[in-house]
């Protein structure tokens, strides 16, 4: 298999398009009436929307998908995401064998991370 992309099915593609482009900073590449697509780096985010947002779940304990986004400094990335009305899992960062991170919800509940890799 080759160059994997992320399938991201939403509550409202129109808030959700605002969130991913103008908070998260994604490029929009394709937009239809029923589909988004979108670049970050060298991977591609397809988006759908469906009628419910996503199901409630203990993120870290319940099986699930998150995308996770590299930062340089975590604590600015938290500041810079809270200042445009991010809410995040975590009050502050946790930490594990790979770095720091901190878990955040988009519009439709899909939670994502941002990471701060350790050196």
């Amino acid at each position: 298999m080759e160059n994997p992309s992320t399938l991201l099915v939403v509550h409202n593609l129109n808030i959700s398009k605002e969130f991913y482009v103008n908070v998260l900073g994604f490029e929009l590449m394709e937009e239809h009436n029923d589909c988004l697509k979108f670049n970050i780096g060298h991977h591609i985010v397809f988006m759908f929307q469906s009628g419910m947002e996503s199901i409630e779940y203990e993120h870290g304990y319940n099986a699930n998908s998150t995308l996770v986004f590299t930062v340089q400094n975590l604590d600015e990335k938290m500041r810079d995401l809270k200042s445009k009305g991010v809410v995040f899992v975590h009050e502050s960062p946790n930490q594990n064998r790979w770095g720091r991170y901190s878990a955040f919800k988009d519009p439709s509940g899909i939670v994502h991370e941002v990471m701060e890799f350790c050196t």
